[in-house]
């Protein structure tokens, strides 16, 4: 079993590079934890709300092939959603065009957390996370009712509030076949350096790939 890490970040200086017409350089998925790994692609986004347009493509970085950019992998939104309210559809092309699978943003069967489900191009659902881990949702609520007294202990101290990771919601996520679960963490994000570890022998580049934008999109509240 191979695993592959990634890490995708939003930095400004990891957006400097040239957009293709109708996009703006948005991130970079780089190799590894951090950010001085090897350039893995470029995201640029859609800078109108065109629904035939892809609203996110990633593109190879320069001098990784011969000739102008390749594109790795497209993401649009789907024409006419999954006919629930709460959902939101994407569907993924790979760098020739093909159908990568479709990904889903909804809700998880109990409604409580947010859930991304990656379906292959069978129309079988691949893998599944739901939002925050149990034990994280837990810890964010019971501290709810603190909050007040850190405001004032920050406003005592430095004259600043709280750090801002502690109104930061549960943003880990372990993605796992469904709907039983069973074979062990397939992708996972781990929000502390906002990387990825995934299953290169059985989950889809291009699908992978795709998901981590568009959960990472979400997360930084540009989706």
């Amino acid at each position: 079993m191979s695993r592959t890490v990634f890490n995708i970040s939003r930095a400004q200086d990891c957006r400097q590079f040239a957009a293709p017409p109708g996009y703006q350089a948005w991130g970079t998925l780089f190799s590894g934890e951090f950010i001085d790994g090897e350039v893995l692609a470029h995201v640029h986004r859609s800078e109108g709300e065109a629904v035939t347009a892809p609203l996110f493509l990633l593109t190879s970085p320069p001098g990784s092939s011969s000739g102008p950019p390749r594109t790795i992998c497209t993401i649009s939104r789907a024409a006419g959603g999954t006919g629930q309210q709460k959902e939101r559809e994407h569907t993924v092309h790979g760098p020739a065009g093909d159908y990568a699978g479709r990904i889903v943003h909804g809700r998880s069967p109990s409604g409580i957390r947010q859930a991304w489900r990656m379906h292959t191009p069978t129309g079988t659902q691949a893998v599944a996370g739901y939002k925050g881990t149990l034990r994280g949702w837990f810890t964010y609520w019971a501290a709810l009712p603190l909050w007040p007294l850190f405001v004032v202990m920050g406003l005592l101290h430095d004259g600043g509030g709280p750090s801002t990771w502690m109104w930061d919601k549960p943003k880990r996520i372990d993605w796992r076949s469904r709907p039983r679960g069973l074979g062990g963490i397939l992708m996972r994000f781990t929000s502390g350096y906002s990387s990825f570890t995934w299953n290169a022998e059985r989950l889809d580049a291009s699908l992978t790939h795709a998901q981590a934008v568009l959960y990472f999109a979400s997360v930084s509240k540009d989706s």
